[in-house]
């Protein structure tokens, strides 16, 4: 698998994440991310990267107008090597006053907002809470988020969201309401009415009243995109596909997996280092046979993001290995139809050349 092989890339996903919230698709590679509750990010999530952001007066002045909330993160100095934000209206009056560690983006008219937690025993503890779009502290930032904001501050999706308390996720409505009790060991976001959750080492789902759709006996389930999930059988490493109604659908002989995306989804033979890739669809019918290096591209240093693996628009790209570290790009479209190809020095370049 392509990862990382220098700490420089560390510095260029540190920069992305500055003030982000946490993104949307989950790469279902085990080896990757195997606890659901960290939410993965594709090349189609960088919208979510905070772009509202006002830095205070005497400083350099970057704010541009967030559509939907009306709101605009800005930044004061805390220390020499810290800030603080918060959210002011179009007309430049403080709605939030700026005490926060990290402001995310609103997402259904809310955004979390975190208070680094100097008593917790973790080097990651927070406090967490949610403002509404008004500037209005619905959720109050006291709840303890001891893993980290990269891992523990979701957004809101179907009205409700993920929250970790006390080591137990449950769901919380815009009011700051708890709907669904703190009784999962991880808990996904919702998508069509359906949540992947866990309890004791075992993965069901439920719906968004808290009733399980899905019976607690998978040793993985991830989130259902397009109608399917990956998953494992107990006492089972492989992957394969059920759908909604916990129908096998496509069959559990595969070493990992990712999100189905345009009627495909990746698929490979082999652990995480050595893996090759190929596609399958949504009948399981092998469409591009495994012989990739990868699919894509995992930044390592301090994010659990990877970025790729999923069509977009017809195409996806996919990469083979040279010697030295040398990466090959090669765009393909659904059927396996090479369309270009692009030659690295590394991975790192890949990296670069996808934000310049």
């Amino acid at each position: 698998m392509l990862r990382k092989k220098v700490i420089t890339l560390t510095v260029i996903t540190s920069l992305l994440f500055i003030g982000c919230s946490k993104s949307e698709s989950v790469p279902n590679t085990r080896n990757a991310n195997d606890d659901i509750s960290i939410k993965s990010t594709n090349v189609e999530d960088a919208s979510n990267i905070e772009p509202n952001i006002e830095v205070a007066s005497g400083t350099e002045e970057t704010s541009t107008t967030d559509s939907v909330s009306k709101l605009v993160q800005y930044v004061v100095p805390n220390g020499e090597y810290s800030e603080q934000c918060g959210f002011k209206n179009n007309e430049g009056k403080i709605v939030v006053k700026a005490e926060y560690d990290f402001c995310g983006t609103f997402h259904e008219g809310m955004a979390y907002l975190l208070k680094k937690n100097l008593k917790s025993d973790s080097d990651g503890g927070y406090y967490l809470g949610y403002s509404n779009s008004s500037g209005e502290l619905v959720i109050p930032v006291n709840i303890e988020a001891d893993y980290g904001w990269m891992l523990d501050a979701r957004n809101f999706s179907e009205g409700l969201v993920a929250i970790l308390n006390k080591d137990q996720w449950g769901y919380m409505d815009k009011e700051g309401k708890t709907v669904i009790p703190f009784d999962f060991d991880s808990a996904s976001d919702f998508i069509n009415g359906i949540a992947t959750v866990s309890k004791d080492y075992k993965y069901g789902a439920i719906d968004r009243s808290g009733k399980a759709v899905l019976e607690f006996k998978y040793s993985h389930l991830g989130d259902f995109k397009e109608g399917l999930a990956s998953f494992s059988p107990m006492n089972s490493d492989k992957q394969g596909f059920i759908n909604t109604k916990g129908k096998e659908v496509v069959a559990p002989i595969w070493d990992q997996t990712m999100y189905f995306s345009e009627g495909r989804a990746a698929v490979a033979k082999g652990d995480y280092e050595n893996a090759k890739w190929g596609f399958v669809d949504t009948l399981g019918k092998v469409i591009i046979e495994p012989k990739y290096d990868g699919v894509f591209i995992d930044p390592g240093g301090d994010s659990p993001d990877v970025i790729g693996g999923y069509f977009e628009n017809g195409t996806i790209d996919v990469y083979q290995e040279g010697e030295n570290g040398q990466v090959t790009a090669i765009t393909i479209d659904k059927n396996g139809k090479e369309l270009k190809r692009k030659d690295y020095a590394s991975t790192l370049d890949v990296l670069e050349s996808m934000y310049n």
